[in-house]
């Protein structure tokens, strides 16, 4: 199999930039449900940065804030829409998740991955945590790296994944628990989760969202349908979902690039419910991924072949929404543009108009993932992306 191959581009330096650790203020509007118009309720952790590394890193809580700040002008800008968008501060009201929703996130963690790894991260954290107040220090501390240097810990790390899940599990819980199909869900979380397998943490990732959050909607007796345009292949989720009789991952993603995955297109696991799609570095939507997306990608996705043992009619398709296929994101080597992401969703959009019946179709869920072009971002970074994904569910 040849991957497709694009004219080479000059690609710009992105200069280096430091992490702050600041709060970003939440607008809460009143969620109000249209048959006409969805309604889309955002959530996201103002104290996500209680998780950051010491030194320059891209993963960092800026990646959250611009995205808040940029839902809420637009919400500003957009009266009618904004009626129907609800963002959220998990951490604005230490009751926001009951005890017993954040005990059933921990179990779906462990479903993911196993008591004793959720134990022993979460061991690390409270152990850490527990020696800095012995020693009369603020209890926020830096733990170390877990890998080969890229996927940072702290005290708060294993609460703030926590919230992280229950946020993922709130967003698919938004998606298939509405009345009238019209919720949508999206978990705007960090860190991201979909490199985490079953029995590492890796590549930024400590915990796979997506994994659990599935498992979450597989126990509420759904079928699931996870589509990852991250960049970068989501070998985690893969590597949990792939004896899963009730999941099918899809991963549309560049190589080579992080983890060295996923270089074929093929079908893989006991069950073929993996399908992995690598697109060349300097791809752009005209040139690779549209043509992907719609070949591949959708009828993997939703399999209406009523003829054949491929049929496949999910009732909930979870996004794992990376933007770091931005042209200059740092961490990669494609060419999208932020509306490119839009037209990702309108034609999933358009494939779930003709693959269901009105009324039947399935739910929408998204969690964050990747995403690191923030610098210079004016209209082509990360927020703008994020702000093309809204206004496509519209």
């Amino acid at each position: 199999m040849m991957i497709l191959m694009c004219p080479t581009s000059l690609r710009k330096i992105v200069p280096v930039f430091f992490l702050s650790a600041h709060r970003v203020s939440s607008l809460s509007v009143q969620q109000r449900h249209h048959t006409s118009q969805r309604s889309l309720n955002v959530y996201f952790d103002s104290t996500n940065n209680l998780h950051r590394d010491i030194r320059y890193h891209p993963e960092c809580p800026e990646r959250i804030s611009v995205c808040v700040n940029a839902l809420n002008a637009y919400i500003a800008q957009n009266a009618n829409v904004g009626k129907s968008i609800s963002l959220q501060d998990v951490a604005q009201d230490q009751a926001f998740f009951s005890d017993d929703e954040l005990i059933h996130a921990r179990s779906m963690l462990v479903k993911a991955h196993s008591e004793n790894y959720v134990e022993q991260i979460e061991r690390k954290c409270r152990d850490s945590k527990a020696r800095r107040l012995e020693e009369g220090k603020d209890t926020l501390g830096f733990i170390g790296y877990v890998d080969t240097g890229d996927t940072f810990m702290t005290t708060e790390t294993y609460d703030v994944c926590l919230r992280a899940t229950a946020a993922w599990i709130r967003a698919v819980d938004d998606a298939i628990s509405s009345g009238d199909k019209a919720a949508v869900g999206f978990a705007l979380t960090r860190p991201p989760g979909h490199h985490a397998t079953r029995s590492l943490s890796n590549g930024f990732c400590h915990f796979n969202f997506a994994a659990a959050a599935t498992f979450h909607a597989i126990e509420k007796g759904k079928i699931v349908s996870v589509l990852d345009w991250d960049v970068h292949y989501g070998q985690g989720v893969a590597d949990i979902l792939q004896n899963e009789p009730k999941a099918r991952y899809v991963s549309l993603h560049q190589y080579p690039a992080f983890p060295y995955e996923g270089e074929r297109r093929r079908t893989s696991g006991n069950l073929n419910n993996i399908m992995t799609i690598p697109v060349a570095a300097d791809s752009t939507w005209t040139c690779g991924y549209k043509e992907l997306f719609e070949t591949h990608v959708l009828p993997f996705l939703i399999s209406d072949n009523d003829t054949d043992d491929t049929n496949w009619k999910p009732d909930l398709i979870l996004v794992c929404a990376g933007y770091d296929a931005l042209a200059d994101d740092e961490l990669a080597s494609v060419n999208l543009e932020p509306g490119d992401y839009g037209k990702m969703l309108a034609l999933l959009k358009k494939w779930i108009s003709v693959t269901y019946a009105r009324g039947s179709e399935p739910g929408l869920a998204f969690g964050m993932e990747g995403g690191y072009r923030l610098q210079n971002e004016g209209e082509r970074g990360l927020s703008a992306a994020f702000i093309e994904t809204i206004k496509a569910l519209f």
